[in-house]
């Protein structure tokens, strides 16, 4: 029997999609001191980087970072400039 889907394709779309304005990006994704705390435990730039992102997404949409999911740039921007690290570590996060 096929599943009924609650929402349409266009919802869940609207719903996954990464905020991308400066105004959304500070709405959700401004780290808290528990937040900073937790991303200073962590060793080298690049997986500080990989965590901050992962805290962002973890926000909104609610889901880690999926094997096939494509961080947008403005994202790693936001998420580095908080943290005051270059985005350009990124693809070294493991």
């Amino acid at each position: 029997m096929p599943r009924r889907s609650i929402l349409s394709t266009a919802e869940r779309a609207r719903l996954l999609t990464l905020p991308d304005t400066e105004d959304e990006l500070i709405r959700h994704y401004t780290f808290s001191e528990p937040d900073r705390s937790l991303n200073r435990q962590r060793r080298g730039d690049a997986n500080r980087l990989g965590v901050a992102v992962q805290l962002c997404l973890l926000r909104l949409p609610g889901r880690g970072l999926l094997p096939d999911t494509t961080v947008p740039m403005s994202l790693r921007q936001w998420s580095g400039r908080q943290r005051r690290l270059a985005p350009a570590c990124w693809p070294q996060y493991a």
